[in-house]
């Protein structure tokens, strides 16, 4: 129902300060990876809509279940290695600032924001999510294919690391939503759902399970900003190692998988969003769980 022509321009950035660092190589770590260090990645993908309930398996969802879908082809897909000395040793997504700028500015912060593309649909179609919000034949309008984007973060075992004995079972899978409007978010009836019933005229059933999506970041205590208020957007527990840092403290390590993708599910997956583009920027931060101080 929806592809993106490319990324332009992801960067990821850590914390400030060197008490978080990144790597995408297990080997060397820096406080930020910046675009250049990702271009060999991404340089060539070009989203398409796919779907996925789980983070981690994707399909192509609709009348296109049969497809393959493929890792940097459909989506974007890196291993990151997070790794601290501190104490704290939860990592959390921060920060979303969307809404504070525009695909020409920058700022600190986790963003997911895009040019747009001005469009106008040849049929009418309920945008909603009200029966009555309808949009009108050659309307013109706006469209942001950021608004129909997927991250997930799939923690794995890092197998250089001999003392990260976990299980599958203790591994954690996070769903976020960066347009943090789950109005629209999977599966709804409205939107380029709608848009797509009146175009084909052929009935497409919506999922009858639904996504596991987070739509907001977690807080932190005002008196201390290594205290997590909640765990919303908690997506790894990093493992002591026998690498020692600078200070003469044990590193603690991780490794986790990030997917990004632009959900065809989503009520703002419309065609319109095909020559789009879009800047990412994720931003990691250590703390402790607030499951530790109940």
């Amino acid at each position: 129902m929806a592809s993106v022509n490319s990324l332009d321009g992801m960067s990821i950035t850590t914390a400030t300060g060197n008490e978080l660092l990144i790597s995408l190589d297990g080997i060397n770590y820096s406080r930020e990876l910046s675009t250049d260090s990702l271009d060999q990645l991404i340089k060539d993908v070009k989203l398409t809509d796919v779907t996925s309930l789980d983070g981690i398996h994707f399909s192509r969802g609709g009348y296109h279940t049969d497809e393959t879908v493929i890792a940097n082809n459909h989506y974007v897909s890196f291993e990151i290695w997070l790794q601290t000395d501190r104490n704290e040793h939860e990592i959390y997504l921060i920060e979303n600032v969307s809404s504070l700028i525009t695909f020409d500015t920058t700022s600190s912060g986790t963003y997911v924001v895009s040019q747009g593309v001005t469009w106008k649909p040849s049929f009418n179609f309920i945008n909603g999510p009200s029966v009555t919000d309808i949009v009108e034949k050659n309307q013109v309008d706006t469209y942001y294919g950021s608004e129909a984007i997927r991250i997930s973060f799939q923690e794995i075992i890092d197998e250089e690391n001999l003392l990260d004995t976990r299980t599958f079972e203790d591994l954690r899978t996070l769903i976020y939503d960066p347009s943090e409007n789950p109005e629209r978010g999977y599966g709804v009836s409205f939107g380029a759902y709608s848009y797509f019933l009146m175009c084909s005229q052929v009935p497409l059933a919506t999922p009858t399970e639904l996504q596991d999506a987070k739509y907001h970041l977690t807080t932190f205590d005002p008196d201390n900003p290594y205290r997590a208020l909640d765990d919303e957007s908690l997506i790894a527990t990093l493992q002591p190692s026998d690498a020692i840092s600078n200070h003469g403290k044990t590193l603690y390590r991780g490794k986790v998988i990030v997917n990004i993708w632009i959900e065809g599910w989503d009520a703002d997956a419309f065609n319109s969003i095909l020559s789009d583009r879009i800047k990412i920027q994720l931003k990691f931060k250590a703390a402790k769980s607030s499951s530790l101080y109940e």
